[in-house]
């Protein structure tokens, strides 16, 4: 009697985990659609906000005070934040947890791609990207592409103002076997030891919009990205020495 109540109690427990599994599931994809639509019905509003304060700054016959100039600015620059932050609401949200589509990505070509389109702020800011034989890796060409865009973009950002950035990746084997450990370095103006997991929340940021642009999602992304792709990303810095971030990754 005892065997068969505990398999009567074994079965009403999974039955109970698949159920509340089931339930959570749909939760987290009610969320996103909604993060989507949101998002998506945001967009427009926000474009025509754009593009009005940027005819009404060009209109030669609309005469502004100098304060009026000023809060012609703050509003262009309050909606192309906001623009930038529903793209990024709409990038997180369609990231699932599903398996991504998955081929063979060489890295150092994906990094010359993404070196090609920083190219005005690495001119700007004086930057050099650095890499040292990076290997080919196997996930989604796109979603790699936007991780690795993002990590060297957050380098350039948070650049010190008196020193030319130096961005460097290099990559050794994991000890997980087929399994690369990539570290991004960078000698910017790094962030408290303490922050090293809350830089990764969404919405996050250790710095006013004021000081540094941005929506605090691209770090949240990457770690969304690296975990699709069944790897860890981590952080590690100080405050004026610069930022390391080592991500695992499959090899091909």
């Amino acid at each position: 009697v005892d065997v068969t109540e505990r398999r009567e109690a074994a079965t009403l427990l999974e039955s109970l985990v698949r159920e509340r599994t089931a339930e959570l599931q749909r939760s987290n994809e009610d969320l996103q659609q909604f993060a989507h639509v949101t998002s998506h019905d945001l967009k427009e509003p926000t474009r025509k906000i754009k593009t009005f304060a940027g005819m009404l700054g060009d209109d030669p016959g609309t005469q502004l005070s100098e304060r009026g100039q000023t809060y012609l600015e703050k509003i262009k620059s309050a909606a192309n934040r906001m623009f930038l932050m529903i793209n990024g609401v709409l990038t997180y949200s369609t990231i699932t947890e599903s398996e991504p589509e998955s081929e063979a990505v060489p890295l150092e070509a994906l990094l010359s791609a993404i070196r090609d389109d920083l190219e005005v702020p690495v001119r700007q800011k004086g930057a050099r990207i650095i890499s040292h034989g990076l290997p080919v890796l196997q996930g989604s060409p796109v979603l790699l592409y936007q991780l690795f865009f993002n990590l060297l973009s957050n380098a350039l950002k948070f650049a010190r103002a008196d020193v030319a950035p130096v961005i460097e990746l290099r990559s050794r084997p994991d000890r997980i076997p087929g399994w690369t450990r990539i570290e991004v370095r960078d000698n910017g103006i790094g962030f408290d030891p303490e922050h090293s997991e809350r830089i990764f929340e969404t919405f996050s940021r250790l710095h006013s919009k004021d000081q540094y642009e941005g929506t605090g999602l691209g770090l949240a992304l990457c770690r969304k990205i690296v975990r699709r792709h069944g790897g860890q990303i981590s952080a590690e810095g100080r405050p004026g020495e610069g930022a390391t971030f080592v991500l695992t990754l499959p090899l091909r």
